[in-house]
């Protein structure tokens, strides 16, 4: 392992724009062997050989070339997204562990649009053979989602390039945006009423953004056969950005790492790791 010295401040490579030292990032995995699917960091600086140095819990351990995909969190900053891979790993000061990430030439400017993230969420899929005929309608799943686009797997190849698609959103999601349209003191008991809910009326409203969205077919492939037929993979294009859509994006990604968080303090606490620290 890798000890960094950090005393020296100088700094003999320029960081890529939009990145700086002590900002946060999520760290996300894509690769299945990576226990960690996605955990927050900090960049605490760039080596003298130009890698970046993210704080890593210290049983976690990446095989170098491990592709990751950093975004910055909470900057009040444009933020900045980019995809690298693990170099090594080290130790700042020979006390921190570190994750050493290759810089990259630079990073891109992160847009509500493209950034996605994996899902499996059951939607339907729509289009018209022909104005004169009625809709086709497909079970659908998707796969991953942007605000942009996202990719599905249906059985049926779509023979319209513009397609409606609709999904289900997770049922907490719909809740907690639910509850942001609604009053901060609550709803008043005179609202309530035989007739009126508007609870329930908030959440259609949510379930409405992911209803019969225009997307373009921008890629239709068959994906794999089995016994029951044929199934597709078609890569879409939203004709209008969906705020809806990113909003479910960033719920998910705080999901992900709440769920990160959760297991490294089940971890801590569990038995062999409580006899290890013995």
């Amino acid at each position: 392992m890798k000890t960094i010295n950090d005393s020296n401040k100088r700094q003999p490579r320029r960081l890529p724009e939009g990145v700086e030292i002590g900002q946060q990032f999520l760290l996300r995995f894509d690769d299945p062997r990576v226990e960690a699917g996605a955990y927050q960091s900090r960049l605490h600086q760039m080596s003298r050989d130009g890698l970046l140095c993210f704080d890593a819990p210290g049983d976690f351990r990446p095989k170098q070339g491990t592709p990751v995909t950093i975004q910055s969190l909470k900057s009040h900053k444009k933020s900045c997204a980019f995809s690298s891979e693990i170099r090594g790993r080290g130790r700042l000061g020979g006390h921190l562990p570190v994750l050493l990430v290759k810089s990259p030439p630079r990073a891109a400017a992160y847009r509500r649009d493209t950034y996605r993230v994996n899902v499996c969420l059951r939607g339907k899929l729509g289009w018209r053979e022909n104005p004169q005929v009625a809709p086709v309608e497909a079970d659908a799943v998707l796969t991953n989602i942007s605000g942009g686009g996202a990719q599905l797997y249906t059985r049926c190849r779509p023979s319209s390039e513009w397609v409606d698609v609709t999904l289900e959103a997770p049922q907490s999601f719909v809740e907690a945006q639910a509850r942001r349209h609604l009053p901060r003191g609550g709803v008043p008991i005179k609202s309530l009423s035989l007739t009126r809910n508007p609870v329930a009326e908030a959440a259609e409203k949510v379930r409405a953004q992911f209803t019969h969205l225009r997307a373009r077919a921008v890629a239709v492939a068959l994906r794999s056969r089995d016994e029951r037929g044929p199934v597709y993979s078609v890569s879409l294009s939203f004709r209008d950005k969906q705020e809806g859509c990113f909003q479910l994006v960033r719920y998910l990604e705080r999901q992900a790492l709440r769920r990160c968080v959760r297991g490294d303090e089940q971890a801590a606490a569990s038995p062999t790791a409580m006899a290890a620290a013995a």
